[in-house]
């Protein structure tokens, strides 16, 4: 079995009266892809975000490899500097980019490492163009994001969160905004990191995809774990009615290579 490098433990969130997470523990291996699947609301962007705690939970822990916070009643306030750290163990790609405007692709890319981690623009600059090579897009590294492809601009954000060296890649709906067409490009890059080990936990509604790069799929519901086991059981073999209800409606995508 592989070495868990996240570790949830009882997590709970509410946005005033509404429980978006409900009581959730998970643990990942090093090295695994684990999708998080369900409808809407069902709290899957909100967990994603607890994991780097771009959103704070209310109880419970979260440890990404070696640190570890706890939430809740007689824990401590965490401080910011806790936060930093902990954030620097996990790369998060959004579903909208969110690039700088005002720097071209290999700037974006570089920034991070040069900001934050205080290497030289040279270095930096190597680093950079040897990461947009690896996702394909070198020949654009002096383009601005408005002149890039929605699919060129999430490949420079996978290129960007890579720069940190996380140890756990986290992809929220990172081809909901593309364009059909382009939505492959982007898969191919996230195939070729699931393949060189990388941990990642992604969001997606890619199903046959999901069947494809994952070792475990989640499926979630009203802020809890409905079912969790390898894509053969949860996407072609569901135990539970509300999986098989969900998987219904992408019936179609999940026959479909998803690449």
């Amino acid at each position: 079995m592989s070495e868990t490098i996240i570790e949830i433990r009882n997590l709970k969130k509410s946005f005033g009266d509404h429980h978006v997470l409900r009581d959730i523990s998970l643990s990942l291996g090093k090295g695994s892809v684990t999708t998080l699947l369900g409808p809407s609301g069902s709290g899957k962007s909100t967990l994603l975000r607890c994991i780097n705690l771009l959103t704070i939970p209310d109880a419970g822990s979260v440890r990404v490899g070696e640190r570890e916070i706890a939430f809740g009643a007689g824990q401590l306030r965490v401080r910011s500097s806790q936060l930093s750290a902990f954030r620097a163990t996990t790369g998060m790609v959004f579903q909208h980019f969110n690039l700088f405007p005002h720097m071209n692709a290999v700037e974006n890319v570089m920034e991070g490492l040069v900001t934050v981690r205080k290497e030289p623009k040279a270095i930096a600059h190597d680093k950079a163009m040897a990461l947009l090579e690896r996702v394909g897009l070198a020949d654009r590294a002096s383009r601005y994001p408005d002149n890039l492809s929605g699919g060129q601009k999430q490949r420079v954000a996978i290129a960007r969160a890579l720069a940190m060296e996380p140890a756990v890649m986290l992809l929220d709906e990172a081809t909901s905004a593309l364009d059909p067409e382009l939505v492959g490009e982007v898969l191919s890059v996230i195939r070729q990191l699931a393949e060189a080990g990388m941990t990642m936990v992604l969001v997606t509604h890619e199903i046959g995809f999901a069947r494809d790069v994952s070792d475990t799929v989640v499926f979630m519901r009203d802020g809890l774990v409905v079912e969790k086991g390898a894509p053969d059981i949860v996407i072609d073999n569901p135990v539970e009615a509300a999986t098989r209800s969900f998987l219904a409606r992408f019936s179609a995508a999940s026959r479909s290579p998803g690449a």
